[in-house]
């Protein structure tokens, strides 16, 4: 059975494991990002490759969307199937979910310019419309519940730590 376009049945057999089983609440998930230049980038997630990139006024050659960019769509993406998920646990049909994103960064932080604000967003800020079968009061419920569930905003306003390792290829092993 599916709503809103989730495969519900998945969904509850996974929860009832997660909830028998802790081990089976954690992932790690990953990705391989080739550089090819300049500021354009790919990376494989599973199946899928993502061009990264920069506009030509920031020095790129505008074949894909930019990090920044990125984290705007991760952000927003996850916040819709966060709302969609919720509805079906209410038991809500929603015809349809558009958010608007935004976000304010001062690029002179990335350039290390003197007086310059920090190189990441300084506001985000998200305009979400739900058409569903439910009230304005129960659309707002379902919206405050998505965006507090949601492992992107988590991830963007929490303290969560990033390592770095420095891993190198010996040249002519053989």
């Amino acid at each position: 059975m599916t709503r809103n376009g989730v495969d519900v049945e998945a969904v509850n057999a996974l929860t009832k494991e997660m909830r028998k089983d802790a081990m089976a609440r954690q992932k790690t998930l990953s990705g391989l990002l080739s550089w090819n230049g300049g500021a354009h980038s790919t990376t494989i997630v599973r199946n899928f490759v993502i061009p990264a990139d920069e506009p030509a006024v920031l020095g790129g050659t505008d074949r894909g969307a930019s990090p920044m960019e990125l984290v705007l769509t991760g952000l927003a993406a996850c916040v819709a199937i966060s709302i969609a998920y919720s509805a079906v646990e209410d038991g809500i049909e929603v015809h349809a979910i558009e958010i608007d994103v935004e976000g304010d960064l001062d690029l002179g932080g990335l350039f290390e310019i003197a007086g310059s604000g920090r190189p990441g967003f300084e506001e985000v800020r998200l305009i979400v419309r739900v058409d569903a079968d439910a009230p304005r009061e129960k659309i707002e419920e379902l919206v405050n519940h998505g965006y507090r569930r949601s492992p992107v905003v988590d991830s963007l306003t929490g303290r969560v730590p990033v390592r770095v390792c420095i891993g190198r290829e010996d040249a002519g092993a053989g």
